[in-house]
């Protein structure tokens, strides 16, 4: 078999690195709200509005976004009653989600509807459920926004007008027909501090009540919690929802009190996490739980499926982050659909209810701190070697 010329190798080789290269995930790109908006002049004054308010700068520096563009005819009526610079940014961020939708997420919502959360409530500004929006399809194809207000209150509902731009998993910006608000946007008052956020109160208001319960029933919990949410570091907290601390509360209680302690602190991060650093696929985080008596921090690992975010323990049970109580850095609150526990405890290895123990069906590996390499570099690479292989056993090279 003749020998693989030099120069042919080479020519084999930079193909592999071209194509293991373009295979790796992409970067998050940048993205400029302003510069988006400046192709549509009906949108100039919504534009300058956001800038004025400081949005501007929120949404650039935010991934897996959509912003919800008012024309100019709309934002008038909004403009002329003169409101207070905070109360209109109050206003507006209410059109800002912190989700990804575009055309066809639209007309595709699980049982035809969804509540998102959106910049305001992510602000810890709003009060209770205040801030989020719900969006529903209605008769004849339509899609729906509505503000919900504190309690089951509901605004007045605008709707889809058209994609103005969409860039997938990152930020979508789509026109509806008019400018949405609520009282509790409209409220007159002052914006708490990010460190005077009362995560306690927050998690009580928005279905966390009863691992609020927890944190207050666990010697030591609670105040843990306080000196870390006033840490310039920030902090990350992760509320189990009440229908899961529910079916879980009955093994917590035959748990010794260190245990307890661990599993509760379990749930908050070192560091303020936005949600997409979250986001950021392969990340862990070390969370304020300690193991070997105070020797070793329990880590936490996150992973994604596109706009998913799953947060797996060290023992291999996972919770899903399924909504942003608040996001006011330095801290973040944010509702999981399952608890999490560090290590394993006597009686657990049988998974009690309100745990869900990960097997590997979503698709992501369970074990290790290696994030999974997607599949287009598993194919690139084999296109790569075979076309070697035969190029050698051919003779041609």
């Amino acid at each position: 078999m003749p020998l693989v010329g030099a120069r042919s190798v080479s020519v084999l080789f930079f193909t592999a690195a071209v194509l293991v290269a373009t295979s790796a995930p992409p970067c998050h790109a940048a993205h400029n709200i302003t510069a988006i908006l400046s192709g549509r002049r009906d949108l100039g004054e919504f534009s300058r509005e956001l800038t004025a308010t400081g949005l501007a700068d929120d949404i650039d520096g935010r991934n897996t976004i959509t912003v919800l563009a008012v024309d100019d005819a709309s934002m008038a009526p909004l403009k002329a009653r003169g409101l207070p610079r905070e109360t209109l940014r109050h206003v507006l961020s209410l059109h800002v989600l912190v989700d990804y939708y575009d055309d066809a997420k639209l007309h595709r919502l699980p049982g035809g509807s969804a509540d998102v959360s959106t910049l305001f409530q992510a602000s810890g500004d709003a009060p209770g459920s205040a801030g989020m929006v719900e969006i529903a399809e209605r008769r004849g194809g339509r899609v729906a926004f509505s503000p919900q207000d504190d309690g089951d209150a509901r605004g007045a509902a605008v709707f889809y007008v058209r994609s103005v731009h969409q860039a997938p998993y990152n930020i979508s910006v789509l026109q509806v027909s008019g400018v949405m608000s609520s009282p509790a946007a409209e409220a007159p008052g002052s914006s708490p501090s990010p460190s005077g956020l009362n995560f306690t109160d927050v998690m009580s208001k928005n279905g966390c009540g009863r691992f609020a319960g927890l944190i207050a029933a666990t010697p030591g919990a609670a105040a843990t919690f306080d000196k870390h949410a006033h840490d310039l570091g920030g902090f990350t907290f992760f509320c189990p929802a009440d229908q899961a601390v529910e079916a879980f509360e009955p093994t917590f209680k035959k748990l010794p009190g260190d245990a307890r302690l661990a599993v509760v602190l379990y749930h908050g991060a070192l560091g303020h996490h936005s949600l997409q650093t979250l986001r950021a696929d392969g990340s862990r985080m070390a969370t304020l739980a300690s193991l070997d008596g105070g020797n070793t921090t329990a880590v936490l690992a996150v992973r994604h499926a596109g706009d998913k975010v799953t947060l797996v323990s060290a023992t291999q049970n996972t919770a899903r982050v399924t909504r942003t109580l608040a996001d006011a850095d330095p801290v973040a609150v944010y509702m999981i659909d399952a608890l999490l526990v560090p290590f394993s405890f006597p009686g657990l290895a049988s998974s009690p209810p309100g745990l869900r123990r990960s097997d590997g069906g979503d698709g992501h590996q369970t074990s290790g701190s290696a994030p999974v390499w997607p599949l287009r570099g598993w194919v690139a690479s084999t296109l790569v070697f075979t076309t070697l292989l035969a190029a050698v056993a051919s003779g041609r090279v």
